[in-house]
């Protein structure tokens, strides 16, 4: 019995591997599609922040560096307790102003809201600590655009990166966007002009890896099967309207995933013929976890959002939701993304200490295979991007990536495991990750992304 489960398991693995591989493989998008001269539409862009002295300049730089001229960018200071305010007050020179929020789900008082005098585009609203969907609350109140861009703290916006979503947003069936995230430790020189680099630590370079996979290859697949279950909360885009229409963000540490999937709900009940698109042509750079213990702590978030996620809309799969996206979250990741975290640890023994030496070593290496055609194939669709490494990185990655799948990758089990026995034990800690960033101060130059000075 246990070998039969096992066979279909893999089997439904194996499925959604090679779609993993093969649609985006051939789905023929590349960096000049998509970018084009439009009208300009109108952006909010929303960045919430909690004690993030240490990278807000950076985030900041890369909203004046935009070379686009219709938006407002509005900082929300949650309650940081260390010196967030002084620094946006300090570099934007605060000038208190009114503006009558709208009203909007729950979220805590603002203590006062204020225009840049330095950059009249920019805003700070500042207000009482309440969490992350807490504070996009408050942003979407006090937000006037049609358009929302919701930004993390530590994220840098490519200079083009509002002309992608403008273009992508001329499609009026569009009601929500998600960018291209990438690891700004990857990079070295600006944001303007960053150059992908490969000789960082192991702890980076597989996050890169798995960065460039989950982005270009399952967020592409899942737009194609009209699947998107995340819109990252880094970087991603909403039609102001469907956030009024669903009363803003629920209090979760999963709060991207929700919005996600309320957005179907709203689709699924309203706007039949509306959809979620992925975007990789608009770009953000994030700073990722440095250490085992922030990127423990990060992921363990991660998947008490999704188990809050997954229990909260029990009562929404295949009504509300719609087939594909039940599919995609109950199957993909739930079955075999976190229930078959513990039939994967027990498989291989079991299979051992049976002596079915045969039917292990089959299983052990046609997934290794895969897994290295998938990372192959993501750096390969990376590259019709502009992600391109140079010879001698490319070496590393080669080198690098067996190594991966055996090790590194291997802590997705720890991640699904732990994180789902946590939720359980306490689903409300939000468990924040340390910043190691240093805050850039040359405005017009573009800031520099490189390991030692970001990373």
């Amino acid at each position: 019995m246990m070998i039969y489960a096992t066979l279909v398991l893999f089997s439904l693995f194996i499925l959604f591997q090679l779609l993993y591989i093969f649609i985006p493989l051939f789905s023929g998008k590349g960096r000049s599609e998509g970018i084009k001269l439009l009208e300009e539409k109108e952006f909010s862009i929303l960045i919430p922040a909690f004690n993030e002295e240490k990278t807000i300049l950076n985030c900041l730089q890369g909203i004046v560096n935009l070379g686009y001229s219709n938006y407002e960018a509005i900082f929300i200071n949650d309650g940081s307790s260390d010196q967030t305010m002084k620094v946006l007050y300090e570099y934007l020179d605060l000038k208190p102003i009114q503006r009558t929020p709208t009203q909007i789900g729950q979220h805590e008082p603002a203590r006062g809201f204020y225009q840049s005098a330095n950059f009249p585009r920019v805003f700070l609203l500042d207000k009482e600590n309440g969490g992350k969907a807490d504070a996009l609350n408050a942003g979407i109140a006090y937000s006037k655009k049609s358009l929302i861009i919701t930004l993390d703290a530590d994220s840098i916006l490519a200079p083009d990166a509002l002309a992608a979503m403008n273009t992508s947003f001329e499609d009026e069936k569009v009601l929500a966007a998600g960018g291209m995230i990438q690891i700004s430790q990857g990079f070295t020189g600006s944001h303007i002009k960053p150059k992908p680099v490969f000789n960082l630590p192991g702890i980076i370079r597989y996050q890169i890896i798995q960065y460039l996979t989950d982005f270009y290859l399952h967020k592409t697949t899942q737009e194609k099967l009209k699947s998107i279950t995340v819109i990252a909360g880094a970087f991603g885009a909403f039609r102001r309207h469907a956030l009024l229409e669903i009363n803003g963000y629920r209090k979760t540490v999963g709060e991207d995933l929700d919005i996600t999937l309320r957005i179907h709900k709203l689709i699924k009940t309203k706007y039949k013929k509306h959809k979620l698109i992925f975007v990789p042509q608009a770009l953000c750079y994030t700073e990722c976890p440095s250490s085992y213990k922030a990127l423990f702590s990060q992921r363990f978030r991660w998947q008490r959002g999704f188990i809050d996620c997954l229990l909260h809309f029990r009562k929404s799969y295949f009504t509300n939701l719609g087939f594909p996206v039940s599919i995609y979250l109950l199957v993909d990741s739930l079955i075999l993304g976190t229930l078959n975290a513990y039939p994967t640890i027990l498989i291989p023994i079991i299979l051992l200490f049976t002596k079915n030496y045969s039917m292990a070593l089959f299983f052990l290496s046609f997934t290794f295979l895969l897994a290295l055609f998938r990372s192959i194939m993501a750096l390969l669709v990376a590259g019709r991007f502009g992600h391109v490494y140079s010879r001698k990185d490319l070496l590393k990655i080669t080198l690098f990536v067996p190594f991966e799948i055996l090790t590194y990758r291997l802590l997705g089990l720890v991640f699904v495991t732990f994180g789902t026995i946590l939720y359980f034990k306490d689903k409300d800690v939000w468990n924040n990750v340390d910043r190691i960033g240093t805050n850039k101060q040359s405005y017009g130059e573009g800031i520099m992304l490189n390991r030692k000075e970001v990373g």
